[in-house]
């Protein structure tokens, strides 16, 4: 399957799913492309009414609740999409959590580990697997999957955890790359440096000098890195983990 070549940003009438839309760099994502006429559909364990209300409530937004671990919901959640819209054009792997950070490697239990390698690789392959049969039958298809700074340089404020997961997403970016690229789909990853979200504005230790270009990264800077690689815009990419860190981090 050939791509065409790269042209204008045109996502009107897309099917796009977004996962982790309740809040912060989700909702940002979310809001960006239901500006440029996509049909978004919000999926997360959270409340999604306030990102949906930001929306006006549209007809071109569906709020789908979804336990991301459980590849049975996650199969409730994507079949009426595809059973309504018959197809799927793009999926933003964004859902994350954090964790601790902070303490010696003896001092973090399993249970935390598995948590964070759950929400945050585990759902990224269950989502990516979901879509997959549908993009591949459309011969066509985008796939965004958040990774992190952190997977890259062993975290700046993050635990092994977090580390490990983000550096499992940067690896399972190319492997789908390579194997989605002879049926048309394309798969890229994001490594956000320091982002102010809820998770991180009351953290002390992250400043707006660490960072070559003057200040820490804004939601919107990810969202929008996220509708181009979903675009036509990028359609030469694949198998590329973009870095969005103001410069903090140069490779």
């Amino acid at each position: 399957m050939i791509p065409a070549v790269s042209g204008p940003v045109n996502l009107k009438d897309k099917v796009i799913i977004v996962t982790g839309a309740s809040r912060g760099i989700g909702r940002a994502i979310a809001l960006a492309f239901f500006r440029e006429g996509a049909i978004v559909v919000l999926v997360d364990i959270a409340s999604l009414e306030e990102t949906a209300h930001l929306m006006s409530c549209s007809d071109r937004v569906f709020p789908v609740s979804c336990d991301l671990n459980s590849p049975e919901e996650i199969k409730n959640a994507i079949w009426p999409i595809t059973n309504k819209f018959k197809k799927i054009d793009v999926l933003v792997n964004n859902a994350a959590v954090v964790g601790s950070y902070g303490k010696e490697l003896e001092d973090f239990d399993l249970e935390e580990w598995e948590k964070i390698m759950n929400t945050n690789l585990r759902s990224t392959f269950l989502m990516t697997r979901a879509v997959w049969p549908c993009m591949k039958k459309q011969g066509a298809g985008k796939i965004v999957c958040m990774g992190s700074i952190a997977g890259k340089i062993g975290g700046l404020f993050a635990g092994p955890h977090y580390c490990a997961s983000k550096g499992g997403i940067h690896g399972f970016v190319k492997w789908a790359a390579k194997n989605g690229a002879r049926h048309g789909i394309h798969v890229n990853g994001i490594a956000p440096g320091p982002i102010v979200t809820a998770m991180t504005v009351n953290e002390p230790l992250i400043k707006d000098e660490m960072i070559p270009l003057g200040r820490l990264g804004q939601p919107a800077d990810i969202a929008e890195t996220v509708v181009f690689l979903s675009s036509q815009a990028s359609n030469f990419i694949t198998g590329c983990v973009l870095d969005v860190n103001g410069g903090l981090l140069m490779a």
